[in-house]
């Protein structure tokens, strides 16, 4: 039989599971040249004309991601002071959705 120190070492670990985040699935560059192709997203050149238009820097990384079924493009940058930022853009219309 089960000690009460594995119960409540269960509990806290199923506890854990439970309120752990949700990551968003990348999605390949396949899948991406699909999307673009469909028009369902900007293509990168485009994205990345509109973004540079809102915010300054050196854009790092650019994913094209799928988060509770909604798709976003998450970019990381460091502006001209040094600062690191990522945020998230609608891949319709390159609008930042969320970010700091």
């Amino acid at each position: 039989m089960a000690s009460w120190q594995q119960w409540v070492f269960g509990f806290i670990v199923a506890g854990l599971v439970a309120i752990a985040p949700v990551h968003a699935e990348s999605l390949g560059p396949d899948r991406a040249r699909d999307l673009v192709e469909r028009g369902e997203v900007l293509p990168l050149e485009e994205l990345l004309r509109r973004i540079h238009t809102k915010v300054e820097g050196q854009i790092i990384e650019v994913e094209l991601e799928q988060d509770d079924g909604d798709l976003l493009y998450e970019i990381k940058l460091l502006t001209p002071s040094g600062r690191y930022r990522e945020f998230k853009a609608d891949p319709k219309t390159g609008a930042i959705v969320e970010g700091d």
